[in-house]
């Protein structure tokens, strides 16, 4: 608890300091229509999703870079995108999901697997809906849990998922991160798009509904450990 605190006070602290930075520069959004229309010029609304804190509206500069990830990041990773927005969104957002630490009493692995080595976890997206990987929802597929009512950050306008950025630690305590700066999906506004933890293929993907998005970035478990703490972060542009 001490440690989410105080991680929260220096993300609020960067996070005003940027607002600040962002909005002194100024600058317009150019947009004919709901999709977007032409590219933005100047800065443009950054929506930041998060289980960490309320949805938050900032402004950043017309690339894909995420407001979020660069706060996050800023202790020694790099989250700056590389795909290649052709009509990016005039609201960018950023989105980050989570499963935290945790120790179970009686023997209990603290382990993502817990004994489970097919299907997908659906990381939490839902705002202070912090849990252990090794408790959180087990699914058979996309969407699964859904029946018609999708799950999910939304997507305000239409745009392009990019720039899937995963990160967080083994059992052992050893660190890994996986990046994909290559795959995108377009999504239209109103939809929603998650976060889930592949058990088949130690991967992070995303899904919108029942559709899993060609994003995905892989995570090499050495021998005998096993993932235990998920930081998801990824773009719309």
């Amino acid at each position: 608890m001490l440690k989410h605190a105080k991680q929260s006070l220096v993300y609020t602290a960067i996070f005003c300091l940027g607002y600040f930075i962002a909005c002194g520069g100024g600058g317009t959004v150019q947009s004919t229509s709901a999709g977007g229309g032409p590219t933005p010029t100047g800065t443009v609304p950054q929506m930041v999703s998060s289980d960490w804190r309320p949805v938050a509206l900032a402004q950043s500069g017309t690339g894909v870079q995420s407001a979020l990830a660069a706060l996050l990041w800023s202790a020694g990773f790099s989250a700056r995108s590389k795909a290649t927005i052709t009509n990016p969104s005039a609201v960018g957002q950023s989105y980050e999901s989570d499963c935290a630490v945790t120790y179970l009493g009686g023997g209990g692995s603290p382990g993502i697997h817990r004994g489970l080595y097919s299907g997908l976890l659906s990381i939490p997206y839902r705002y202070a809906d912090w849990e252990p990987c090794s408790g959180i929802e087990w699914l058979a597929s996309v969407g699964a849990d859904e029946n018609g009512n999708p799950q999910g950050y939304p997507v305000v306008l239409d745009g392009t998922i990019n720039t899937l950025v995963a990160y967080g630690t083994f059992v052992s305590g050893n660190r890994w991160r996986c990046v994909d700066t290559t795959n995108t999906t377009a999504l239209s506004d109103g939809s929603v798009v998650r976060a889930y933890y592949d058990l088949a293929h130690d991967a992070i993907i995303l899904g919108s509904g029942t559709t899993q998005l060609s994003l995905m970035c892989s995570i090499t478990i050495p021998s005998g450990d096993d993932v235990m703490e998920v930081h998801v972060q990824w773009l719309k542009s």
